[in-house]
């Protein structure tokens, strides 16, 4: 009797464990149609296995308990994973260590939400393997191997699941907000500089500089980015380089010409900003005592960012898209229209306006002077002719 019972709740107890297996399994079957009503459009990019995994992950209650009470959050937006440039490759290329099959019952062991993040870093070198490499000489990655807690790593900057393209000022204020107050006790215009200067052209001064000219709209206040299934930016910058050796002076022209059609529109135009010319080198940064402080770096002329010069704008999905143009362009007079929002002092020389310049200095100085002059000259006519008028009198009285 009692071996019955016993056998009884043993049957309970597996019938009651395949129940729960079978729940969880429909429940990943039917998450991800659930996942992708809510949100079909960035779903739809997803392979379906990434789908299975956001039908758990995809919503705000998984967590997983750690050691000393704290809980590190499961959840994984979808829309921004199927947006960020993580999306095309899928969950598994990150978390090659999941097997969907025992992922329920053989849960992961994770000490800290930090060191995981930290082990993580690994993983990034398998497709980023050079800016690991990079880094390995950066302040960030010495500030990790002296056992720095809020040294950062990989996704502090770059984030993980969400992954899109920012600006270098905005990922690095993340961490130092106090950047512009520091800078303003030494750098004229400070706020100028950190809108138009990457953090990493004077943080990474072993990497390399360019201009890069990009377009911006003055009525939005934004930089320009093409819209979402219309990749022209490109194939009309071919057109207009003509020759296939980099947008001249006139060729630039003709470029901005054809990216204003519409005349109703306010006109775009280029904002030139300090930028390396290979972006992975931003990983090298320096500590600021290595940091380049000499103005005469970009504020000379053949100064070593200006010659190498890029138009640019923004894809749909917010990489920046560049063509190479000739460095002339930055000092030639055609050039003025489309450069309206970019002069770096020393740095843009042109020589034919500077001349002009020096014209029209002279030429606003001759009227104070020549007035002056005349003046002299008058009064010293009008006084000898005083003088003659008095000696004639005299000699006409008796």
């Amino acid at each position: 009797m009692a071996g019955s019972r016993k056998v009884n709740t043993m049957s309970m107890a597996t019938l009651h464990r395949n129940l729960v297996k079978a729940a969880f399994a429909a429940l990943l079957m039917l998450l991800p149609a659930r996942l992708m009503a809510a949100d079909a459009a960035p779903a739809d990019k997803l392979s379906d296995g990434d789908k299975q995994c956001l039908g758990c992950h995809g919503f705000e209650g998984p967590k997983k308990e750690l050691p000393g009470g704290k809980v590190l959050s499961l959840h994984v937006r979808g829309d921004g994973f199927a947006k960020s440039v993580h999306g095309a490759i899928g969950c598994t290329s990150c978390h090659a260590d999941v097997d969907l099959k025992t992922h329920s019952q053989k849960p992961k062991t994770i000490a800290s939400s930090r060191e995981y993040s930290v082990a993580m870093t690994k993983v990034c070198g398998g497709c980023h393997a050079d800016a690991l490499k990079q880094n390995e000489t950066s302040v960030h990655a010495m500030l990790l191997a002296s056992g720095n807690p809020s040294a950062p790593i990989c996704t502090d900057c770059h984030g993980s699941h969400a992954v899109t393209p920012k600006t270098a000022y905005d990922t690095c204020v993340g961490c130092h907000l106090a950047a512009m107050d520091a800078h303003r006790k030494w750098l004229p215009n400070a706020g100028l500089h950190l809108e138009v200067v990457s953090c990493a052209a004077c943080h990474a001064p072993a990497a390399q500089r360019m201009v890069d000219l990009r377009l911006y709209d003055g009525a939005t206040k934004k930089w320009v980015a093409e819209k979402e299934g219309k990749p022209e930016f490109e194939k009309t910058a071919r057109a207009a380089d003509t020759d296939g050796d980099g947008l001249d002076a006139m060729e630039l022209r003709k470029l901005i010409g054809q990216l204003n059609r519409d005349e109703a529109a306010q006109p775009k135009n280029l904002r030139g900003r300090i930028e390396l010319r290979i972006g992975g080198e931003a990983h090298q940064l320096s500590g600021k005592s290595k940091a380049i402080k000499d103005c005469a770096i970009c504020h000379r002329q053949g100064a070593e960012p200006f010659q190498n010069v890029a138009i640019s704008i923004f894809s749909a999905d917010g990489k920046p898209l560049r063509y190479k143009a000739q460095k002339e362009v930055l000092g030639s007079v055609l050039s003025v229209d489309s450069l309206r929002e970019f002069y770096a002092v020393g740095g843009t020389r042109n020589i034919l306006l500077d001349i002009l310049l020096v014209l029209a200095v002279l030429a606003g100085l001759t009227v104070p002077i020549g007035h002056q002059v005349l003046k002299i000259i008058v009064k010293g006519e009008l006084e000898r002719a005083a003088r003659q008028d008095k000696a004639a009198k005299g000699r006409d009285q008796p």
